[in-house]
């Protein structure tokens, strides 16, 4: 019998620690919402084959005592499109947002970051995840030619135009896949290069890939042979590591 109470007794230390940790404490219960909100906060889409269209819709709610209005919808580029369902939402209620990427010249983890403002000055924020896989049937489409072309140029082609500062022209055009000091992200880094011809010849003619195609204007780029030298000078004159 004893060895029986004993026993009753672990297992209800057990299932009243699990209760614990699920019911939240009363600080959490007492924690004001935010007065815009979106919902997921962030949003996991798994793979998407290159090519193909990505469309996540998120919810924004207005936690305010007053209807407010959308007046800010911003995406982290010129690929991402974000539609609201509705600019006015009423108090305490939500509308739709439909995010739709383009997948063209993307390649491995992506991350898309959405904000809203509204009128009364509120702001909020979402992240889109997705993983760019291989699409085999991407090459018979003769009309996709890379960063160059459609939404993706609004990132990778018109930014870059007339830049003559190397490391504004970097800043515009190559840290969103080479990161932000060119220590590498999407894209391999471009710290460390020894050889200034080599480096030139890449950015100038590219490697053979849409996600990287030659940016030099006799190619189908924006840059001019001066910004290309500039550029290629000012990153083989970078430190191997950040920081040094």
């Amino acid at each position: 019998m004893a060895k029986t109470l004993a026993t009753l007794c672990v297992v209800a230390c057990v299932l009243l620690a699990c209760v614990e940790q699920t019911v939240p404490t009363q600080a959490q219960a007492n924690k004001p919402l935010p007065l815009l909100h979106i919902q997921p906060e962030i949003y996991q889409l798994g793979d998407i084959k290159e090519g193909e269209t990505a469309v996540a819709t998120f919810l924004v709610r207005n936690n305010h005592s007053q209807p407010i209005e959308l007046v800010d919808i911003q995406a982290s580029c010129g690929c991402t499109v974000v539609k609201p369902e509705s600019f006015v939402i009423m108090p305490n209620d939500f509308t739709q947002l439909q995010v739709t990427v383009d997948t063209i010249a993307k390649q491995s983890n992506i991350r898309k970051t959405i904000s809203v403002k509204d009128s009364l000055g509120n702001e909020a924020s979402a992240l889109l995840i997705f993983n760019v896989v291989e699409n085999p049937h991407l090459s018979l489409n003769r009309k996709i030619k890379g960063i160059f072309d459609g939404k993706c140029a609004s990132c990778h082609f018109k930014p870059l135009v007339g830049v003559q500062e190397p490391s504004k022209l970097y800043e515009v055009g190559c840290a969103m896949c080479h990161g932000t000091h060119a220590e590498g992200g999407y894209a391999p880094k471009l710290r460390g290069y020894a050889s200034l011809p080599a480096l030139e010849s890449m950015i100038s003619h590219g490697i053979g890939k849409p996600q990287m195609p030659g940016f030099a204007k006799k190619n189908g780029g924006p840059l001019t042979p001066k910004q290309i030298t500039a550029l290629s000078k000012w990153l083989v004159s970078l430190p191997e590591s950040v920081g040094k």
